[in-house]
């Protein structure tokens, strides 16, 4: 192969202004701290808004030391930050730019598992299927159905019953936790111009805020009339609509 000289490429339009090494170091320790999915997971929690520590802990099921271990980290390297109330300590993230950087990640990792995932048998058009089962609930005693009293929304072509924060989808005696997939009906962008219809623009959305968590994707939106709204650098991303059944 012929090697090219400068020449041929006079006027191409590279811009790029090279980062200082002290630049780039930053930035891979930042990669660093984020190279860790435990860490990753408490980021993403994050990215709803701010979280009391002892909500962090309840979320993630974890014990408070291992928490705060990695809050430290994530502090350290200016991920997060925190304030103090009382007897209370919040943590959040440090800046919209963080919360791109998960968001992206997170988003290009879902894109990738979905390149790669397996076709549905028989399916001629070679569509994917839009309906995630991530596990089977155990010892799960409330029997869903109509009138049961949990929300029922069609998905894939079947009722969930949307139950503390899970979807979960009746087959036989068992009880499966579905999420909504990622795709055009429920979109994952950010969308800065939605209107937040349906609630004050100074509501909050998060744990006991009212409104009923829907598991999305890789991540958590709330049931607003039927629209999934997702918290997001102080505004909220419309992530399309759901039928109720």
């Amino acid at each position: 192969m012929a090697s090219c000289k400068g020449a041929d490429h006079a006027g191409a339009g590279h811009k790029g202004i090279p980062m200082s090494v002290d630049a780039l170091q930053a930035a891979a320790d930042l990669c660093k701290a984020l190279g860790d999915a435990p860490r990753l997971q408490l980021l993403q929690l994050l990215t709803s808004g701010e979280w009391c520590v002892t909500e962090i802990v309840t979320a993630l099921g974890e014990k408070f030391s291992t928490v705060s271990q990695r809050l430290r980290m994530l502090r350290t390297e200016g991920l997060v930050k925190r304030r103090r109330a009382g007897n209370h300590l919040f943590y959040a993230l440090s800046d919209r730019h963080v919360a791109d950087l998960v968001q992206n990640a997170l988003a290009h990792a879902d894109e990738l598992q979905s390149r790669s995932a397996r076709f549905i048998p028989g399916d001629q058009q070679g569509r994917r299927n839009p309906m995630t089962t991530s596990s089977t609930h155990a010892n799960h005693n409330h029997q869903h159905g109509p009138g049961c009293g949990h929300t029922a929304i069609k998905h894939d072509g079947h009722v969930d019953y949307l139950h503390d924060g899970h979807l979960h989808h009746v087959k036989g005696k068992d009880v499966e936790e579905h999420k909504l997939a990622v795709g055009k009906q429920n979109p994952g962008e950010c969308t800065p111009k939605h209107a937040c219809g349906g609630h004050d623009k100074t509501h909050k959305h998060g744990p006991g805020c009212g409104h009923e968590a829907v598991p999305h994707g890789d991540h958590t939106d709330y049931l607003v009339e039927g629209h999934l709204h997702h918290p997001h650098g102080g505004h909220c991303d419309d992530h399309g609509q759901v039928q109720r059944a």
